[in-house]
């Protein structure tokens, strides 16, 4: 059975970095589709605490790496 990826709708945006690293696994590989279907569902914020996949770690990448890696997913942005 794989995992699949669950972002559930909360009624608040998370104002600061520290509740938003609490609420979410900003390193996940499903990261962007979950913010998809936030954006999409219109949701003012959304968390993966319910999701299996949330503290299924992995290597952090470094910021510089990780500004690289989102640029390049921005679509030429």
């Amino acid at each position: 059975m794989a995992l699949e990826p669950s972002p559930i709708e909360i009624p608040a945006p998370l104002k600061s970095e520290e509740v938003v690293e609490e609420h979410r696994n900003l390193y996940c590989v499903h990261y962007d589709a979950c913010l998809d279907v936030a954006v999409k569902s219109g949701w003012a914020s959304w968390t993966c605490m319910r999701c299996p996949l949330k503290h299924v770690s992995g290597t952090r990448p470094t910021a510089l790496e990780f500004a690289q890696d989102r640029r390049g997913d921005a679509g030429g942005l």
